[in-house]
């Protein structure tokens, strides 16, 4: 189960880049409307929605969440091309 929770959390990383224009979109139509919020706080706001519903995921998968494994992969979704471009050009 450490695996699925892993996996949920890498294609939770993966997609909030594609989805933070849908979130950002709907977002201001419902709850931020005239509110000033920085682009960076936003994409927090939008890993956090993306990470609650992946939570949810596990929950109604019966799989044992875990919230340091779903951050972790999220964490490789997000940047883990970048980090591994950087590993093959050998920069530190």
């Amino acid at each position: 189960m450490i695996v699925l929770n892993l996996l949920v959390g890498l294609g939770a990383g993966l997609l909030v880049p594609r989805l933070e224009r849908y979130l950002k979109d709907w977002a201001e139509s419902i709850w931020l409307d005239g509110l000033p919020l920085d682009d960076h706080e936003f994409d927090l706001a939008a890993l956090l929605v993306v990470l609650m519903a992946a939570s949810v995921l596990c929950a109604i998968l019966g799989v044992d969440s875990s919230a340091f494994l779903l951050c972790l992969g999220a964490l490789a979704g997000l940047f883990g091309k970048r980090f591994w471009a950087r590993m093959m050009r050998g920069e530190p």
